[in-house]
């Protein structure tokens, strides 16, 4: 015992570790292109006509932009004049790395835009695994590096973020800053310049890729800190440090550079402390799921489900450090994306979880260590015994993680079969609904959209949340066409600028009573702003004073059984004889709604609840509840009930409940 040293040595040879990392990227590539197959068992789930579910809503942005640049329209202008109309976003040049790899392999491959999208995304979520267990195993800890890789690529976060339909950035995040700490890690252990010089290059490289992929630079800033601070700790000279230092800076584009520090900043302020608008205006992440902040408890759950696994496994890889030492330098700007999961969004687990893996494997790279040193057992049968223990770790922590998963489509078959539909019988269409579905409307449709995932928040988001939870139609075509004739941009300019009162702005707007200048404004509502109507009335209902809202709603109610007029819904019994739920809530009234148009209202009371039953062919579909204050809102008297005010509103589609569809007139 007192011959043990607090050391690590590598104890696996080089080609059967390839041979195990090879076995977990393969593992994991499998998994996600299983899930396609999968999709095929359910094909009216998964696909609909040509367009194959995506499990994320940002799928479209990076989709359109790659069938735009195989078909060579991507230059025709130098803004994206589908987004954010009418001002228009700035188009990014060049095309996004993620849409360009797309379109080149579609090409490739002579497949569609959307299918390559889906096969890609096992490859690239795949990758990370190479250069992180690499990393682990000149690190001298193996087994860290290939338990590290399956948690890490199963681990529920960044399973679900990068399981198959899922085409976004994430699916390269986690590749491109392991092989930028490996580049460091490597720069740690030389001496020699050209290697120094060689290692730099290929990290500014990788960075400037990563800069490509994300758009978001901040990152090469930490990392060009942390270079500095290897090259002072190696002692390495002052002309070898500014050599490999610009060397650096030249390869990873210095104009990344340069914007990284305002990048920086604005990572900051969006995920580690969500403010309102720099307008005044409520911040949207404060309705958006991945941006939230939950307990620390709940963010370990993200990463397996069993919370003492986690914390045994960041606990140990803590320890860990006190043997990788200087090692430990050049992964500390992943393990900080981790950590700040605890403070802000929860998305950012998944930095995490590659750590809980590698702590796990750490305690059997340090238990093979210490029977190496401290008993006779030849390497062989110690190597053969650790990798042997780590197929058993594998396999009881495969139960934990999220391998089993089967994503959902981010928008069900109806809504996009409403979505082809709408396209066929409109040409052109600028399209005021809710953010959510704004990228997909202008990939499936080529219409404009007043808002989308990366144009919201701010007036623009406001402005149609007002617009759906107030109670006057013609607030709403006040809205929509001052919008029309001045845009979002010159409002929140006028008040950063000219410092005018918001009050002034949202009355301005909303008593605008010139017509709409374009024929082909729409408003568009389909059936999951229900759902998502807490979040709009939450921005829409923003009290600018106190700076504080509600997200009060629709509560939606699947029914077993109605007979002799008593409706059983989800444990409830609704007495539309006696107008009472559950013999003892009073209903004020009751409106069926057929098709989306009311077939019949009885009023009971001058208080209680709302009730609105919705048929479809005669079928109930669904029962939704709601105060007085939401039924009367824009959303629940045009959508659902069909009550639109026809000197400014014309209905040109509707396939009620997924999809309704108005002209501005």
């Amino acid at each position: 015992m007192s011959k043990f040293k607090f050391d690590l040595s590598n104890y696996i040879n080089l080609k059967i570790f390839l041979i195990l990392i090879l076995a977990i990227f393969a593992l994991s590539v499998y998994v996600r292109y299983d899930q396609y197959n999968r999709w095929k068992q359910q094909p009216s789930l998964y696909f609909t006509d040509n367009y194959p579910a995506m499990t994320t809503l940002d799928a479209y942005y990076w989709l359109r932009y790659a069938k735009e640049d195989k078909n060579g329209t991507y230059y025709q202008n130098d803004n994206d004049t589908l987004r954010a109309y009418p001002d228009t976003t700035e188009l990014s040049k060049p095309v996004p790395l993620l849409s360009f790899l797309i379109s080149k392999f579609s090409s490739l491959l002579n497949i569609s835009i959307y299918k390559t999208g889906l096969l890609l995304v096992p490859i690239l979520a795949s990758l990370f695994i190479i250069p992180m267990s690499l990393y682990f195993y000149y690190s001298n800890m193996p087994m860290a590096g290939i338990i590290g890789s399956f948690v890490g690529t199963f681990s529920w976060m960044y399973f679900i973020r990068t399981s198959m339909g899922r085409v976004d950035t994430d699916l390269l995040q986690l590749f491109f800053l392991f092989l930028s700490s490996l580049f460091l890690f490597l720069i740690s252990k030389e001496k020699d310049k050209k290697p120094i010089y060689l290692y730099s290059i290929f990290m500014g490289v990788t960075l400037a890729l990563f800069g490509w992929w994300y758009a978001h630079t901040g990152i090469i800033l930490v990392y060009m800190l942390l270079l500095a601070v290897i090259l002072y700790i190696n002692k390495i000279n002052l002309k070898t440090s500014s050599v490999a230092f610009l060397l650096f800076i030249i390869f990873s584009n210095p104009l990344y550079v340069y914007g990284g520090f305002s990048s920086f900043v604005g990572f900051l302020n969006n995920y580690f402390s969500i403010t309102n608008s720099s307008s005044g205006f409520p911040n949207i992440l404060k309705t958006i799921t991945e941006a939230r902040h939950v307990s620390a408890i709940k963010v370990i759950s993200y990463i397996l489900s069993s919370q003492f696994i986690d914390i045994l496994g960041l606990t140990a890889f803590a320890i860990s450090i006190l043997f990788l030492k200087k090692n430990f330098i050049p992964l500390l700007p992943i393990l900080l994306l981790g950590i700040l999961s605890f403070k802000s969004s929860e998305r950012s687990v998944m930095f995490l979880s590659v750590f809980v893996g590698a702590g796990i494997g750490f305690i059997l790279d340090f238990a093979a260590n210490y029977i190496l040193k401290t008993s006779k057992i030849k390497k062989l049968w110690v190597s053969l015994s650790t990798i042997a223990a780590s197929f058993i770790v594998i396999f009881i922590l495969s139960g934990f993680t999220a391998i089993k998963f089967l994503p959902r489509p981010s928008i069900a078959p109806d809504i996009i079969h409403s979505f082809i539909e709408i396209k066929h019988k409109i040409k052109y269409a600028n399209i005021f609904s809710w953010w959510d579905y704004g990228y997909a409307i202008e990939d499936i449709d080529g219409f404009a959209t007043y808002h989308d995932g990366g144009a919201h928040g701010g007036a623009r988001t406001y402005f149609a949340a007002y617009g759906f939870v107030n109670d006057n139609q013609t607030k709403l075509y006040n809205t929509i066409s001052y919008i029309d004739h001045f845009g979002i941009d010159s409002m929140e300019k006028n008040i950063k600028e000219n410092g005018a009162k918001i009050s002034d702005i949202i009355d301005n707007v909303t008593n605008y009573n010139k017509p709409v200048q374009s024929k082909n404004d729409y408003i568009l509502f389909t059936r999951d702003m229900i759902g998502k109507f807490g979040a709009i009335n939450y921005i829409g209902n923003w009290d600018f004073r106190h700076k504080s809202s509600n997200t009060e709603g629709f509560h939606i109610m699947l029914c077993s059984s109605f007979k002799n007029n008593i409706l059983k819904c989800m444990g409830n019994t609704f007495d539309l004889n006696r107008g009472l739920i559950d013999n003892k809530i009073p209903i004020k009234r009751v409106v069926v709604s057929g098709n989306g148009y009311v077939i019949n209202t009885q009023e009971y009371s001058e208080n209680g609840v709302n009730l609105e039953i919705l048929l479809k062919n005669r079928r109930i579909l669904f029962v939704l509840l709601c105060s007085d204050r939401v039924f009367k809102t824009n959303f629940n008297q045009m959508y659902i009930l069909g009550h639109y005010n026809k000197k400014y509103f014309k209905e040109v589609y509707n396939n009620f409940p997924s999809a309704r569809l108005f002209r501005v007139k």
